[in-house]
């Protein structure tokens, strides 16, 4: 077996508390938020903008996750919607964007970073491994990563393979092959950790990367065949370890 060289991380529920999260709760004051910034600079907003807001992003999630609706598993474009809530006011984009970058701001930070995240990330960077984000989320990717630096952990990740960028979500195998492409290295170099049996773990199978269950409880029913399993981050050296001396 090829030594690992590249490890790519889920982010939700792999790196940060993600599922149980106040998401509803967090884009409502997020897009009330936006509403009173965007009429400061002059729009005409309704009353029933952030309803609306809510609304429409809720179909196109529910939507998006969907398997039987999305059976390609197609992205949304949340950065669109952004848009044109914004301008749609009246205002134009340029003069709009800190509004929508305090909102997406307000919105990735729904989901809270655990407290081993950046020691078990600055472990593997000292093993020699090259770190990739490999995450299915409609936020924009710039908002993606500045939740990244607020945290401390972007000087840890090489590269970012990320939904709403690329428009493809996994399992579907064009999102693990943006991110062999990001990594430079065959999938047979990668480990790829994540909580999700299907998403993260059958999806990386398929398409050829090494694999390694973030134990959830509680949360998915279908049952992951993964190469490593793992209940904390701090234990990845020691998977990568044993995973390199195989035969």
């Amino acid at each position: 077996m090829p030594k690992i060289r590249v490890i790519t991380l889920d982010w939700g529920d792999t790196l940060a508390a993600n599922v149980g999260m106040p998401y509803l709760t967090t884009q409502r004051r997020a897009f009330s938020n936006l509403a009173g910034d965007l009429r400061s600079l002059g729009g005409t907003v309704s009353d029933g903008f952030t309803q609306r807001c809510l609304d429409e992003l809720a179909v196109q999630w529910k939507t998006s996750i969907d398997p039987t609706r999305n059976p390609e598993h197609k992205e949304f474009d949340f950065a669109a919607m952004l848009a044109e809530w914004a301008t749609g006011s009246g205002v134009t984009l340029a003069a709009a964007l800190p509004a929508i970058n305090r909102c997406t701001d307000t919105l990735t930070d729904t989901v809270v970073v655990f407290a081993e995240t950046a020691p078990a990330l600055r472990r593997l960077r000292e093993q020699g491994l090259r770190l990739g984000i490999l995450s299915h989320v409609p936020w924009p990717g710039d908002a993606c990563r500045r939740w990244f630096a607020r945290h401390g952990l972007a000087g840890l990740v090489d590269f970012y393979s990320l939904s709403s960028e690329i428009g493809w979500i996994k399992p579907n195998p064009r999102h693990f092959q943006h991110a062999v492409t990001l990594a430079g290295c065959s999938p047979g170099e990668i480990l790829h950790v994540g909580d999700h049996p299907d998403r993260d773990i059958a999806g990386a199978r398929l398409a050829g990367l090494r694999t390694c269950l973030r134990h959830t409880e509680g949360i998915y029913q279908s049952i992951a065949q993964a190469d490593a399993e793992i209940l904390h981050l701090s234990e990845l050296p020691g998977v990568v370890e044993r995973l390199n001396h195989l035969p």
